[in-house]
C-alpha cells in the first residue's frame, strides 16, 4: 500500500490516468488536503492543516517531499518504495513548516528544482507508476 497526501493542488486528468494504471497493480491511496488560507511565506506557526496533519499522523511514519531531502535514480526510489509501507506527503505551497518537517520519518526530493502542486504530483505519479513498472517487469520501466 502506498499513501500519499498532498497540501493544496488537484487531481488532474493526466495526475489521474498514472493513478489508474497504478491501483491495477498495486493499492494506491493518493489524498487532497484542501489549504484555507495559502500563503507563499512561512509564517511562525504551522498551518492549521499542517498541525491537523500531523495529529492524525501521531505515532505514525511518513515521509516529506522537500528539495533538502535525499535524492534518488529510479531504480534506488523504487528498492526503497517496496521495502515497506510508505506514506509520502507533498507540502504546501511556500513549504513544510519547520516543526511540520521535523516530524517527518525522512525527507525525500524529487529534484533540486522547485515545482507547483500539479507538476510535483505528476512527477511523483510518473515515478511511482515506473516504481511498479519496475517491480512487475513491465516494459515501460526498461
Amino acid at each position: 500500500m502506498i499513501r500519499v497526501t498532498c497540501f493544496g493542488g488537484e487531481i488532474t486528468d493526466s495526475l489521474q490516468v498514472y493513478l489508474d494504471r497504478i491501483s491495477k497493480q498495486i493499492s494506491i491511496e493518493w489524498k487532497i488536503l484542501k489549504i484555507k488560507k495559502q500563503t507563499s511565506e512561512q509564517g511562525s506557526e504551522p498551518l492549521n492543516e499542517e498541525k491537523a496533519f500531523l495529529k492524525s499522523q501521531e505515532g505514525r511514519a511518513w515521509v516529506a517531499l522537500t528539495v533538502e531531502g535525499q535524492k534518488m535514480n529510479s531504480m534506488e526510489f523504487y528498492q526503497w518504495l517496496f521495502q515497506k509501507k510508505r506514506h509520502l506527503v507533498i507540502g504546501p505551497a511556500a513549504g513544510f513548516h519547520p516543526k511540520t518537517l521535523a516530524a517527518a520519518e525522512s525527507k525525500l526530493s524529487l529534484s533540486p528544482l522547485t515545482f507547483t502542486h500539479q507538476t510535483a504530483q505528476l512527477m511523483l505519479a510518473e515515478s511511482l507508476y515506473r516504481s511498479v513498472c519496475i517491480h512487475f517487469n513491465h516494459p515501460f520501466a526498461k
